[in-house]
């Protein structure tokens, strides 16, 4: 990422929010330092390079590849105050603080292949080209003035002119971080509110507000855990107040015209009537690990719903209580998590999930007692190619766009094991360096990896030529060892490790009933699965072994009599050999298990009138069922609970993928308009 910096301006006694997105830091391409060369940037910015113009960050030419990593801003996009650097405020040349309206920025950062900073040299410049949005060609001065942010300083530095051609403007510049194309406003005052909901009397906290201009530029700002917000706006304009829900959604729920201001002015409380529909008030009390009322304390509250990108900070009083209100945008149910720190004794509460509409909800007696404990969560699956998220930040496994899948995680010590494949052949990849499963032409893929000690297992297949089908297969460091290679297709689904003994399931077809059968195979040795006598079909698809107990989870194939079905998959549990039907398990699949101490936790899907429904099974009773989606791999840690899994509408256009919580969808995957499926989750 690049970097993300922020200054604000402050108000003595008050709290301030700050909210800060990271930029990704993507390689725009290279150029031969000794040529030059010309890179594209988003948006259709580029900065051109001239022949010699590098030098290392000593000072020495620098004759190289140069990388280039660059980053065009939108000046009209949404999260536009989320990403700039500062805050628009910036200091003319001769030391007068201006506020700015943007009309774009772009910048980058140059390095070797090694990652070392490069410069521009002394007496070069680079020639950088600004896109104009459409919506601010008309507005947009045929000369406008350039800033240099200064990173040491935080400040935007006026540093020459940038000159409009077209729908661009094009400037020189002789050094990188980011570049910012402004118009400057040096007569400005400082105002600041409070925003109330009128209903509650409680604060409105963490709630974006913005104040406009007539020609439709604007400034943002957030107000914090008392409402309170402040900042600058131009001196003796008419200016145009709003409150809305985040700049992802957009709604205004409250508008006011303010000003002209001559002197720096307070607007004291304003106070704000909302239909209850379209808030959440809470209140609490915070206690310590006495039981005691939190008074140095507060509580963070993030609602984790993907297209409402809001979060609240809220201070104990006297008593450790506390009331706030914060504005749901999407106007229906709305996901949240919670939690309280204790400042004083330096302690917190775990992550508290649920989920609300409107009203006022009571989260009652909170104890903010526990030490900080990290969580990491691993999920393996594509979007557009084989990939990893780590705490939703996407790692690219593969180039082979649209060919490749990440199968299988697996998480030991500080090393990340992927199992997938890529262009028809399995892969293996360790924290990131891909390895090939079978060193031959053969087809083959993989579906399932562990690893015990220092030994990597994967379970997967190979196309065999001679039997024109697949034989099951499961690798140990890359040896391999088969399970059934005969002129049925067999296909290894899952593999686990204890000790010394190797336990796979899959499946092989089975020419008398003309279907499949779930297979169990232990150290290579096939393991009776037992079966209702009307069978027609099975397949197993995850195995776990908790003692001397071995779990396997797929489903049974039965013949349906009438009504213009044939057949009817039940979701089906295997223990030590012996079936159980999973309850509301017709036209249903288990994709996956996992033994957390005495429980046993199962997901899947069900098909019912043609709609999936994504299930989940503790010991054998149905605790979580969601519709439209499918459940791919379960993972359970302490008393958190995850699953993954995707829409079942594959053809949507827009993000398909989904990581739940304790039942509840989180925001984990940052994507739209992009398929993603999520196919096996860790969690370290």
């Amino acid at each position: 990422y690049f970097k993300g910096i922020r200054s604000f301006k402050t108000t003595a006694g008050k709290n301030h929010t700050v909210r800060i997105q990271l930029m990704q830091r993507v390689l725009s391409g290279t150029v031969n330092a000794a040529a030059g060369g010309t890179i594209t940037s988003n948006g259709g910015a580029t900065i051109i390079f001239p022949a010699n113009a590098f030098v290392t960050s000593t000072g020495a030419a620098y004759t190289g590849t140069v990388n280039v990593y660059s980053r065009w801003i939108d000046p009209t996009a949404a999260n536009l105050p989320f990403v700039i650097p500062e805050d628009l405020r910036g200091v003319s040349t001769i030391g007068v603080e201006n506020i700015l309206e943007t009309y774009g920025m772009v910048g980058a950062e140059l390095a070797d292949a090694s990652g070392n900073v490069l410069k521009i040299a002394n007496g070069k410049t680079a020639t950088v080209s600004f896109p104009i949005p459409a919506s601010l060609s008309t507005t947009a001065p045929a000369s406008i003035v350039l800033w240099h942010f200064d990173e040491v300083s935080a400040r935007w530095k006026e540093n020459g002119t940038a000159t409009k051609t077209g729908s661009t403007y094009t400037a020189q510049v002789d050094k990188f971080s980011f570049w910012n194309c402004d118009v400057a406003n040096a007569n400005f005052i400082n105002l600041d509110y409070t925003l109330i909901n009128a209903a509650t009397n409680t604060p409105l906290v963490s709630t974006s507000t913005r104040i406009k201009r007539a020609n439709g530029s604007y400034g943002y700002g957030i107000t914090n855990n008392a409402g309170f917000v402040s900042g600058l706006v131009p001196k003796n304009e008419a200016l145009v107040l709003e409150v809305f829900g985040t700049t992802v959604c957009g709604t205004v729920f409250y508008s006011q015209n303010i000003g002209p201001f001559a002197p720096n002015t307070s607007l004291g409380n304003i106070n704000i009537t909302l239909p209850v529909s379209q808030y959440i008030n809470f209140t609490g009390t915070l206690l310590n690990c006495s039981g005691a009322p939190v008074t140095n304390g507060y509580i963070s509250l993030s609602t984790n719903t993907s297209n409402a990108g809001n979060g609240a900070f809220a201070f104990t009083n006297a008593n450790g209580n506390f009331s706030f209100s914060i504005l749901n945008c999407i106007g229906g149910n709305l996901n949240y998590n919670y939690q309280a720190i204790d400042y004083t004794a330096n302690q917190q509460s775990a992550i508290i999930y649920s989920s609300a509409i409107s009203g006022t909800i009571n989260l009652g007696n909170i104890s903010a007692c526990g030490n900080i404990t990290s969580t990491d969560i691993y999920v393996a699956g594509i979007q557009g190619t084989a990939k990893l998220w780590k705490n939703g930040v996407p790692l690219n496994l593969s180039n082979a766009m649209d060919s490749s899948s990440a199968n299988s995680v697996f998480v030991s010590g500080s090393d990340v094991y992927v199992g997938g494949s890529e262009r028809g052949f399995g892969k293996v990849w360790k924290n990131g360096v891909v390895t090939n499963l079978v060193n031959s032409s053969n087809k083959s893929y993989t579906t399932s990896i562990f690893v015990s000690g220092n030994d990597v297992y994967v379970a997967g297949g190979e196309f065999e030529s001679l039997t024109n089908s697949y034989s099951a297969k499961f690798w140990k460091n890359g040896i391999s060892t088969t399970l059934v290679n005969n002129s049925t297709n067999a296909f290894a689904s899952s593999i686990f490790v204890v000790g010394s003994d190797v336990y796979v399931t899959g499946k092989e077809y089975n020419f008398s009933i003309n279907n499949y059968k779930a297979k169990l195979w232990k150290n290579g040795v096939a393991i009776n699965l037992i079966e209702p006598a009307s069978n027609i079909g099975s397949e197993a698809n995850s195995v776990v072994v908790s003692g001397s107990d071995v779990y396997v989870a797929g489903l049974t194939v039965e013949p349906v009599f009438g009504g213009g079905v044939s057949s009817i998959g039940r979701a089906t549990v295997w223990l030590n050999g012996v079936p159980t039907y999973l309850p509301n398990s017709n036209e249903s699949l288990a994709n996956s298990i996992f033994i957390s101490g005495n429980d046993v936790y199962i997901t899947g899907y069900s098909d019912v009138g043609y709609v999936k429904h994504a299930k989940l099974w503790k010991n054998g009773v149905e605790i979580n069922s969601v519709s439209g989606y499918v459940a791919n791999s379960i993972f359970v840690k302490g008393n958190d609970t995850y699953v993954v899994g995707i829409v079942a509408n594959y053809n949507a256009l827009n993000q398909n993928a989904i990581v739940w919580k304790n039942g509840l969808a989180t925001n984990f995957f940052n994507v739209t308009n992009n398929i993603t499926q999520a196919n096996s989750v860790f969690v370290k």
